[in-house]
Parts: C-alpha cells; structure tokens; sequence
C-alpha cells in the first residue's frame, strides 16, 4: 500500500515538472534576426546576405540556434529555401531584377523542452538599379562556344540608343578576384557588337557573370546583366561543333554506297554529337534527280543504289543533341563527296569520243572542200597570171629553135 503512494506521488512531481518546464519554454520569446544587409562585391550577380543574432539570445547557453534563410530565385521563379549556423551566405542575383529576402531565427533545445521554435521573418528588398531608359538596354544577345576552344558573345544595339554611344562588357567568374572587361571585342562598322574569349577564360561547371553597358554623352544607357553555366562541353546556352573535313564513300557489289566521316580534332565528346547527312542524285549534264536528308547517331550510313542516276554526291554536318547541351548548333557542312555510276560514265565517254571523231570527219571534209574550191578559183585566173606569161615565152622559144634547125638543114 505504502509502495503504490509512493509511486503516485513520484508520477504527480514528474508531471508537475514537466508542466513547469513546458510552461517557461512557452515564456521564451524568439526574436528574428538583426542588422540583416546585402553586399555586393561587384561580381556582377554574386551577393553577399548577412545578419547578427538576436540581442535577446545572445547570453542563451542552454539551446542551439540557427537561422532559416528565404531568397527569391529570379532565373527560376521560385523562392529557395537555406537553413544554417552562419550569420552570412552568398547567392547568385539577377541585378537587373529585385532582390529579395527573409530570414527567421530557429531555436531548440532544453530551454525549448527539445520543441523547435522560430521566430517572425525580417525582410529586405533591394530594388535594382535600372538606370537609363528601357529601350536603351542591348538586344539580341547571346553566346555560342566554338568546338570548346572559344566563345563568342554577341549582340544588337537597342532602338533607343543615342549616337554616338560605346558598348563594353565585364565579365567575373569564381577564378577572378575581380571583374574584367572583354579581351578582345568584336566589331561591326566601327561599333562593338561582341566579345571573343579563349579557352582559359572559361573555367568548367562555373556561373559566367556578364554585364554589358554602354556610354554616351547626352545620356545614361541602361545595363544589361547576364550569367551562363560553364559545362564541360560548353555553356549551357548555344555549342556549335567545328565542321567535318572529310567524307568517305565506298561502292558494294549490289551497288549500295557506305558514308563514312571522320570527327575534326575537337575537345567535344562523340557521344554527345548527331549527324545530319544530305544526299543528293544527278542524271545525265548534272540534272537534280532526287535530295533527301537523314539524321542519325551513328558515324555511317549505307545509302541505296544509284537507281539509274549517274551521281551521287553526300556531305555531312553536326550538332550536340539535347543530353549535353540546352541548346546545340549545326556545325557548317562538309564538302560535298560523289561517287559516280561507271557504267554510265562509260556509256557517257564513249558518246563523247565517238562525237569528238565525228566532229574531226566532219572539219577534215569541210577543209578538204574548201581547198579543192580554192584550187578550182586559182585555176580559172592562172591565163592571166605570171606563170602563163611565162609558158607562152617558152612555147616562142621552142619553135624559133625549130625554125632555126629546119634553115640549117636546107
């Protein structure tokens, strides 16, 4: 008996406890952040968010704490959510957009009873600095990454630009201490329309920060910010392979044609490439008979036969497909490579030669005429001539030779 009053007894203080430390965790205010600021180290989207603790928790020993970070993500429409013990975390920016964040306090541990508690948000909303008139901004741009060995970004003046103006652009990535200007622009009529980088101004699976400005003297022009994803194959914007140099055709005994192509020497994984194959049939005096175009992933295709044509020409083009790049290019065509019907060239070149001999008949016959009729005319005007002079004279002089020996022989 005296056991079981114990054991209620015990039971009523553990609840009376527990009552007790439920009722001072709830008496615990979290308060948000304090002195919440964005900085911008002129990385031309990067920015800095940072914060201190609330004054109120400073001196509080006997829970931890840590902070629930909300920032806009503009590039994809949706907030993003961090949780973390620092007072500071850096985010990529759309600067030509408004910036905007909250952060809260989370507060757990025995002075909680082990219930997480968080406090309000505290906001802050960075408006951009769009300076300049909206139809002042450039238009039009976009990179394209050349067999991974280049990059060239370009892009159009704005409608609204005043002349004379100069465009410049500054780029920043995780490698520069600092933004740069382009190293070497483009130039269209004496006016900057693009930038050319090398391969070692672009580091892989690194955000590409690009702003491009532009000054006049009547007004301020407004900025225009970019970021692109550095792949290991190219941005994940625009990639256009180098073209294709050479293009193999061999003939089998049912007369089908085998394609086959060699890759450029370039940095671009074969994997990642399709292939366009254009394939075009002359008759005879080159007449376009037929042109068709196929698309596949293989380094070779077989093609029909000839089907009475006396040509057949192919070339070949190529492209990163959706697997390793957003968005691929056609690389430039190949040289044309034709494969020619030889029994139909030796039907063709014995027709030629045959036509070659009768048109020599032909010419030797009418030169022949010609000479006998210039003969006949020379004929007719030889009484008239020296050379007929020239017999009469001797006929005169054969018979005074004869008069002369018959008065000797009287």
């Amino acid at each position: 008996m005296l056991k079981s009053k114990m054991w209620q007894l015990t039971a009523i203080l553990m609840l009376i406890s527990d009552w007790s430390q439920c009722i001072k965790s709830q008496e615990i205010t979290v308060d948000p952040p304090e002195n919440i600021g964005i900085d911008d180290p002129g990385h031309l989207g990067p920015l800095y968010i940072y914060w201190t603790a609330p004054t109120s928790l400073t001196n509080l020993t006997a829970c931890s704490m840590r902070y629930h970070l909300e920032y806009f993500n503009t590039y994809q429409s949706r907030w993003t959510v961090i949780r973390t013990v620092r007072t500071w975390y850096r985010a990529q920016f759309d600067l030509e957009k408004e910036v905007r964040v909250r952060i809260s306090t989370l507060l757990k541990g025995a002075c909680t009873n082990g219930t997480e508690l968080k406090s309000p948000f505290t906001e802050m909303v960075l408006p951009p600095n769009n300076t300049g008139p909206v139809g002042s901004r450039v238009q039009g741009f976009g990179c394209v990454f050349y067999q991974k060995e280049f990059m060239e970004c370009t892009w159009e003046t704005s409608l609204e630009e005043p002349t004379p103006s100069q465009y410049s652009l500054y780029y920043w990535h995780r490698e520069m201490e600092q933004a740069e200007e382009c190293p070497q622009y483009i130039h269209s009529n004496g006016v900057r329309t693009g930038c050319k980088f090398t391969e070692e101004s672009l580091p892989e699976f690194s955000d590409f920060n690009i702003c491009i400005n532009s000054s006049s003297p009547k007004v301020v022009l407004r900025s225009a910010f970019f970021s692109l994803q550095i792949q290991n194959y190219g941005t994940s914007q625009q990639v256009k392979p180098a073209a294709i140099e050479t293009v193999h055709l061999e003939a089998s005994p049912d007369r089908r044609l085998q394609v086959q192509w060699d890759l450029p020497n370039e940095r671009i994984p074969r994997h990642c490439l399709e292939y366009e194959v254009e394939a075009r049939e002359e008759g005879v005096g080159g007449q376009l008979l037929l042109q068709q175009r196929n698309v596949t992933n293989e380094m070779t295709l077989t093609s029909l036969s000839m089907d009475g044509a006396q040509r057949k020409c192919f070339r070949v083009r190529s492209r990163m497909h959706h697997y390793c790049a957003d968005r691929g290019f056609w690389s430039d065509w190949s040289r044309w490579s034709c494969h020619s019907d030889t029994e139909s060239d030796a039907v063709v070149g014995s027709a030629v030669i045959i036509g070659i001999i009768i048109s020599v008949l032909i010419l030797s016959l009418f030169g022949w005429a010609l000479w006998r009729t210039w003969k006949a005319r020379e004929g007719e005007r030889m009484p008239f001539g020296p050379l007929h002079k020239l017999m009469e004279y001797s006929k005169e002089l054969s018979a005074h030779s004869n008069f002369n020996k018959t008065r000797e022989n009287q």
